[in-house]
């Protein structure tokens, strides 16, 4: 319940609301009666509002502490969004959790769109989604100024992926790379579809050489995979084979996987004369041979290990001549049956 009190000073009249909510009591002050009653008004239809003024959590935890707790606790192998929430940090550095508002959010995009892609800002959003779910979860409140910020329109259109004379031109030029490891690397990326990081974290002891597999403990989405291995990408990793440690080790500091191969990705790429090219794609090069050769949308998402089909349709039109043999097979003389 929400008060107005009329407070009489020497020099002026100042108009105070006083606000109660589970045993906290909050209070501000207007100079014009017409800005305390719209505040009252706020509180009364404004759920969000009154708990961001009122909850412990709200009105205390920083945000770049918040940032660390999730992070800390975050086991998804997502490392992109260490970097977004690190970004909102940045931003919001030691204002509370509490005091972030949804427009604060909403101008900070859209000075992102400035040089970042749709799809890019609503991964930004997501990050920071992500973290006031986890507080609600971790400290029962209920807050998420994210909420009520529409998802910006995608063009997923973009399916860029090899030919089949692309694909011979890299694998010669990634076979000369001066770091040994690159044809493994884009072997296996082409024939699992695996994400970038899923690979690179990749340990001895996740690989199954009498089962070819591998084990992913932990992907982006947070849930365990298994990786089937092609009779090629087991030979290669024969070469390397090690008892323990990162299939992929930086080259001077073992103990670490190889993040940033990407100067001997790029100079693979130039000198098979490849462009508008990203290593992510090819993910959807391994998605689009299996399309392209009969596989169905549901085994194309097993392989990627997408958690809704719906990330799968973007190769629909590639299953079309599997389709046609199929419904012809099916329905082809039905007339004459």
């Amino acid at each position: 319940m929400a008060t107005l009190q009329v407070r009489k000073g020497k020099k002026s009249i100042t108009y105070r609301v006083e606000f109660m909510r589970e045993g906290n009591r909050i209070s501000k002050s207007f100079k014009l009666k017409k800005d305390a009653q719209k505040f009252m008004a706020l509180l009364l239809v404004d759920d969000d509002l009154a708990n961001s003024l009122t909850n412990h959590i709200l009105t205390t935890l920083t945000f770049s502490d918040a940032v660390k707790k999730f992070l800390a606790q975050d086991l998804g192998k997502d490392p992109s969004k260490h970097q977004r929430l690190n970004y909102w940090v940045s931003i919001f550095a030691d204002k509370t959790v509490g005091k972030i508002t949804r427009q604060q959010i909403k101008d900070e995009l859209k000075l992102l769109s400035n040089d970042k892609a749709l799809a890019t800002l609503n991964r930004y959003k997501a990050a920071i989604g992500a973290l006031y779910s986890y507080l609600s979860d971790e400290f029962d409140i209920d807050y998420n100024p994210v909420k009520g910020i529409r998802q910006y329109a995608e063009n997923n259109g973009r399916t860029r992926f090899l030919t089949a004379e692309e694909i011979s031109r890299l694998f010669i030029t990634v076979k000369e790379s001066t770091w040994g490891q690159l044809y493994l690397l884009v072997l296996m990326a082409l024939t699992t579809g695996a994400r970038r990081t899923e690979m690179l974290t990749l340990k001895w002891d996740n690989i199954n050489f009498k089962s070819k597999t591998a084990h992913l403990p932990i992907t982006k989405n947070g849930d365990q995979r298994i990786l089937t291995l092609t009779a090629d990408v087991i030979a290669e990793l024969m070469k390397y084979r090690n008892i323990s440690g990162y299939v992929f080790p930086h080259p001077r500091e073992p103990k670490r996987y190889f993040r940033n191969f990407d100067i001997h990705w790029r100079v693979a790429l130039s000198d098979a004369k490849i462009s508008d090219f990203r290593f992510h794609d090819l993910r959807h090069t391994c998605a689009s041979l299996l399309a392209m050769n009969g596989a169905s949308l549901l085994e194309i998402a097993q392989v990627l290990g997408h958690k809704s089909i719906t990330m799968t349709q973007r190769y629909s039109h590639l299953c079309v001549s599997h389709k046609a043999k199929l419904t012809d097979r099916v329905f082809g003389g039905i007339v004459n049956g």
